[in-house]
C-alpha cells in the first residue's frame, strides 16, 4: 500500500477517535468519592460532581451513577443555570435518602433540580425515598411537619425522565413546577398502600408535558394536574392499586385563585384504585377548569370510577367557586365497587358543555346498592352511560 494512503488513514482514525469523544464528558460519582456502599454519606461527592457537570461547557456532559451501588444522599439543591443546555443524568444504581431521623435541617425537598435547562435523566437504577417512617408519624411536629417530596424540577425546561424506578417516597414522587416542554415516559413507581400523600406525579404551572408508558402505585393520586398547568397529554398508564386516579386538582383552596386547561388524559388503566377519573376544587376559590378530556379509559374495581367534586374535602357550598366547562368523558368501562360509581357534583353557578359519551360501569357485587349523584350539571349524555344520570340540564 501506497506510504501516503497509510499516513492518510492513520491520521484520518486518529481524527475520528477524537471526534466522536469531543465535548462528550462524563462525572463519575465514584470518581468523586462517593463510596456508594449504602451506608456511607455521599452527598458531598454528588454535590462535587454535579458543580463540574454543569460547568462543562461543551457537548452534553453526563453525570454517571454506576449500577451495583447504592448511594446514600442527604437533601440538596443542583442548582443551575449551567454551561451546557443539554445535560445527561444517567442513574443505574440507586439512591437511597436518609432515615428520617438522620434528616437534619428541616426541608421539604430531597432531590431538587433548579434552574436547569434541558436535563435527560433516565437509566435503570432507583430512586428509594426510604419513607416508612415519614408515613408513619405524618403530622408529628417534633421535626418536618408533612412530609417531602423525593425528586422536584423547578424551572427545568425540556426535561426529559424515563427508565428510572421511583420507590417508597416520604412525600410526593415527583413534581415538576414552572417547566415547560416535559417528557415523562417508561418509569414504575411503587409505594404500599399505607404511605400517606404519596403522590406519584404532581404538575403545577407546568405547560406542554407529555406522560406515557408508566406505571404508578401509591398512597395517593396517580397524577395530580394542579394550578396554571395546560396542554398536559396523559396516555398508556397503568394506576393502582390503592391510587386517588389522575386528578385535575385540587384547585382554589383558601380562595386562591388558579386554573387548568387543556388536558387529555386517554388510553389507561385502573386497576383497584379508589377513583379513576377525577376534578376536584375547594368551595370559595376563583378560577375555571375547562377543556379536559378523559377517553378509553378502563377501570377494574375501583370504588368511585368518575367524580367531578367541588365541594372537595365535604367542603359546605360557598359564595365564589371555580367555573369548570368543556368537559368530555368518554368510552369508560369495567367494574366498581363503592356506592356512588359516578359522581357528578358541581358548585351552584354550575358545571357547563359536559359530555357523558359511552360510559359502562358495572358493580362487582350486584347485591349491594349503588346510585349516582348529579348536581348543577349541564351537558349532554351521548349513546349509552350506565349506571343512568337523570340530571343532565340540556
Amino acid at each position: 500500500m501506497d506510504l501516503f494512503i497509510i499516513i492518510f488513514l492513520i491520521i484520518s482514525i486518529a481524527f475520528c477517535n477524537s471526534w466522536v469523544g469531543f465535548g462528550e464528558k462524563t462525572f463519575n460519582v465514584l470518581e468523586y468519592g462517593a463510596k456508594g456502599d449504602g451506608t456511607s454519606d455521599d452527598t458531598h461527592a454528588f454535590v462535587k460532581a454535579w458543580k463540574d457537570l454543569c460547568g462543562a461547557n461543551e457537548g452534553t456532559p453526563t453525570l454517571e451513577i454506576p449500577a451495583a451501588h447504592t448511594f446514600l444522599v442527604h437533601q440538596n439543591v443542583f442548582k443551575g443555570p449551567c454551561q451546557s443546555q443539554n445535560l445527561h443524568i444517567k442513574l443505574d444504581g440507586t439512591i437511597l435518602a436518609p432515615h428520617r431521623k438522620d434528616w437534619g435541617p428541616c426541608s421539604k425537598k430531597w432531590l431538587h433540580f433548579l434552574d436547569v435547562h434541558g436535563i435527560t435523566f433516565d437509566g435503570s437504577g432507583v430512586i428509594n425515598g426510604n419513607g416508612e417512617d415519614w408515613w408513619k408519624d405524618y403530622n408529628s411536629t417534633t421535626q418536618c411537619v408533612g412530609s417531602p417530596t423525593a425528586l422536584i424540577f423547578e424551572r427545568c425546561d425540556e426535561l426529559q425522565l424515563s427508565g428510572i424506578t421511583h420507590l417508597n417516597g416520604p412525600g410526593f414522587h415527583l413534581y415538576v413546577v414552572h417547566s415547560k416542554d416535559v417528557t415523562i415516559s417508561h418509569i414504575n413507581i411503587n409505594t404500599p398502600a399505607n404511605s400517606h400523600n404519596t403522590d406519584g406525579i404532581d404538575l403545577t404551572n407546568a405547560i406542554r408535558v407529555n406522560i406515557y408508558d408508566s406505571t404508578i402505585q401509591g398512597g395517593d393520586d396517580c397524577i395530580a394536574i394542579k394550578g396554571g398547568s395546560q396542554f398536559i397529554n396523559v396516555t398508556q398508564l397503568t394506576c393502582g392499586p390503592t391510587t386517588h386516579g389522575i386528578s385535575v386538582g385540587s384547585l382554589g383552596g383558601g380562595g386562591s385563585e388558579e386554573f387548568a386547561e387543556n388536558i387529555n388524559v386517554k388510553n389507561s388503566t385502573f386497576n383497584g384504585a379508589i377513583s379513576a377519573v377525577k376534578i376536584k376544587t375547594w368551595p370559595g376559590g376563583k378560577g375555571y377548569v375547562k377543556s379536559i378530556i378523559f377517553d378509553h379509559i378502563i377501570v377494574n374495581e375501583v370504588y368511585n370510577p368518575i367524580y367531578l367534586d367541588q365541594h372537595y374535602m365535604r367542603t359546605p357550598e360557598k359564595e365564589q367557586a371555580l367555573k369548570v366547562s368543556n368537559v368530555t368523558i368518554s368510552n369508560i368501562s369495567g367494574t366498581f365497587t363503592g356506592e356512588e360509581p359516578i359522581v357528578l357534583d358541581c358548585a351552584k353557578i354550575g358545571c357547563d358543555n359536559i359530555t357523558l359519551r359511552q360510559i359502562i360501569l358495572i358493580a362487582v357485587d350486584p347485591s349491594k346498592p349503588s346510585k349516582t349523584i348529579c348536581n348543577n350539571v349541564n351537558g349532554i349524555i351521548v349513546d349509552n352511560v350506565s349506571p343512568s344520570l337523570q340530571c343532565v340540564q340540556t
